[in-house]
């Protein structure tokens, strides 16, 4: 037989190989750990020092799990000694290696309860010569005995410590941004019931999710692109954090309009209320703190420059951009647009000074009252909208409950309401706007009219006789009545002279309110020209250079200088029927004669007189 082999048996490998090749040292390689820190700032948005205190706090609390397990991990263990016992983890300035001491209290032997954090006098001097009881005292520990499970304690401590500081400073972030604009890529899309869609959102450290109820009727992203939204609320109850984000609020059009509009950020202009059906109509109240500027116009943007950019971000949804008015039935007026309403039902309140409606619409108990608004028969569907949302939104802007009746329908229920006319009236005498005064025009003859005081100013009354020559007029007792309208005619014009001369800024509104003309009017002050020096500058006869079109329009300049006067002061014709009609008839004969040459200049119609004219 063949002799047999004696094999040999593998070394084992021990255990306390292995043990001596995870032994804790204390030492540290510095560069691998730098490099960690970095790392970790940059993935979890905390800095490297509040990491390195992170760590610290892990390696302490591990320790004590480590050196005392019965006491400090069971979390229920209410021992005092729980608060007394402490240690102190210290690395190296170059971060090169780290130390665990004990921290314990000086204490006279005799009085020592519990060494855990006790030490005697003398123990104390042989650490620090220096040592009085009552001092705290540093006792190193050999990190030499920590095993395995130490190691493990602290990866556990240190996640989850470090966890918690990353959603706080992500929630730190984050929450410095709720109520603006941010953006966010889509990197999930998830279809549900109903053909809803559901898109996540990544805003780098934290999430966020854009339900159908947060999107705008038509919104469609796509994996990978960027979407704005508006930022709610950043809850830290999940890890990473979650962001509530939407598209839908009246607040995502707000601030669209303050990233569009430098003068509302700016707080030249103000929005003083919107409301919103997302996908629909928003309609807006602004006003402006400077009186130069129009908050309407400003919003919209030259050539629309600035509303186009807001409604690119709205899949052109309708906005309607409002003038603010403090009156209520002005508010209901301006919300009811694109409708022109014809009249409004108005309550008493809306016109009395001492009632704000800014401060009641505050009260829970407020009521809103009801008004109805009376438009056009054709003008209804604007009024109302599209699925009521016109009429829907103008109520909750104003507060008011409205209703919208045609100009017919309210004929027929016999409704009593006041047309919008009168409302603005009434509305700007609350608001003390002044009705814009009436121009005159004011010619170099009639100047000195408008410094006259109403004491001093001439004023027409009616008379019942005149004679053909003005200078014979006679004054007629102001109580005499009217006989007979007088006879427009533009020729029939008297120009007053400079002593006295009638005010027209005084006379003209007594005279507009006159039903009635009068055929004969008793003039104050003396005229310019009589009747009868009138008669004989229209029967002379021109000469050959003035033809009948320059007659004519020397008749029209005339006609124009004597008119200035007499549109200002609103003057009555002076001249019966019969005078009229011989006038006429006298202007008709002086067309006739308009190319005849009178006798003394017809030496200059012969050429010979240019002739010799041009030879000497």
């Amino acid at each position: 037989m063949p002799e047999e082999v004696e094999l040999k048996k593998p070394r084992k490998r021990g255990r306390k190989s292995l043990e001596e090749q995870n032994k804790i040292t204390g030492l540290m390689n510095r560069d691998a750990f730098t490099l960690a820190l970095s790392d970790i700032e940059r993935d979890s948005l905390v800095s490297s020092s509040k990491v390195a205190d992170i760590l610290v706090s892990a390696m302490s609390q591990a320790y004590l799990e480590w050196a005392y397990p019965g006491l400090f991990k069971e979390k229920d263990n209410l021992d005092p000694a729980k608060q007394l016992i402490k240690c102190k983890v210290v690395f190296s300035d170059d971060i090169s290696s780290f130390k665990i001491y004990d921290v314990k209290i000086v204490t006279e032997e005799d009085d020592i309860v519990d060494d855990a954090y006790q030490v005697s006098l003398e123990d104390a001097k042989v650490i620090n010569p220096d040592a009085k009881l009552g001092d705290l005292i540093d006792i190193p520990f050999d990190v030499t005995q920590l095993n395995k499970s130490y190691v493990r304690r602290v990866k556990q401590l240190f996640q989850a410590k470090l966890k918690e500081a990353s959603k706080q400073a992500i929630t730190s972030v984050y929450s410095n941004q709720i109520g603006d604009l941010i953006y966010g890529k889509v990197v999930n899309i998830e279809k549900g019931e109903k053909n809803h869609v559901t898109y996540e959102l990544s805003f780098g450290k934290a999430n966020g999710f854009l339900h159908a109820k947060q999107l705008i009727p038509g919104d469609k992203f796509a994996l990978g692109e960027n979407v704005l939204v508006y930022l709610i609320n950043v809850s830290d109850k999940s890890n990473p954090p979650s962001l509530a984000i939407t598209r839908s609020s009246e607040k995502f059009v707000v601030k669209l309009f303050e990233r569009a509009v430098p003068e509302l950020a700016a707080g030249t202009i103000e929005i003083k209320g919107i409301v919103r059906e997302a996908g629909k109509r928003t309609k807006i109240f602004v006003s402006s703190n400077d009186p130069h500027v129009d908050p309407v116009g400003t919003c919209i943007g030259p050539e629309s420059s600035r509303s186009k950019t807001v409604l690119n971000q709205l899949n052109n949804e309708k906005v309607d951009i409002l003038k603010y008015h403090t009156n209520k039935a002005l508010q209901i007026i301006e919300a009811m647009k694109p409708a022109q309403l014809i009249g409004l039902t108005c309550l008493d309140d809306f016109f009395d000074p001492n009632v704000h409606f800014e401060e009641i619409e505050k009260d829970r108990g407020y009521e809103y009252p009801a008004v109805t608004a009376v438009v056009s028969t054709g003008n209804s569907g604007v009024a109302i909208g599209t699925g009521g949302v016109n009429v829907r939104l103008a109520s909750k802007l104003t507060m008011c409950n409205i209703s919208v009746k045609t100009a017919d329908e309210a004929i027929k229920e016999k409704l009593k309401y006041m047309l919008t006319p009168d409302i603005e009236r009434e509305a700007n005498k609350l608001e003390g706007v002044a009705e814009a005064p009436v121009v005159h025009e004011v010619s170099e003859e009639n100047k000195d009219i408008e410094t006259q005081t109403e004491e001093e100013t001439p004023f027409l009354e009616p008379i019942t006789k005149l004679d053909k020559k003005p200078e014979a007029v006679s004054k007629a007792p102001e109580e005499t009545p009217v006989t007979e309208p007088a006879i427009e005619d533009k020729e029939a014009v008297v120009e007053n002279a400079s002593e006295p001369k009638a005010n027209p800024t005084s006379t003209t509104s007594e005279i507009k309110t006159q039903s009635q003309e009068v055929e004969h009017v008793e003039i104050k002050n003396k005229p310019k020209i009589s009747l009868k020096e009138l008669e004989q500058a229209m029967s002379q006869k021109k000469g050959p250079a003035e033809t009948r079109s320059y007659k004519k329009h020397r008749r029209d300049e005339e006609k124009e200088e004597t008119t200035s006067l007499a549109k200002n002061v609103q003057a009555m014709p002076i001249y019966t029927q019969e005078e009229l009609e011989e006038i006429k008839a006298q202007e008709m004969e002086d067309e006739e004669n308009d190319y005849d040459y009178d006798e003394d200049l017809e030496e200059y119609d012969s050429d010979s007189y240019y002739d010799e004219d041009n030879g000497k």
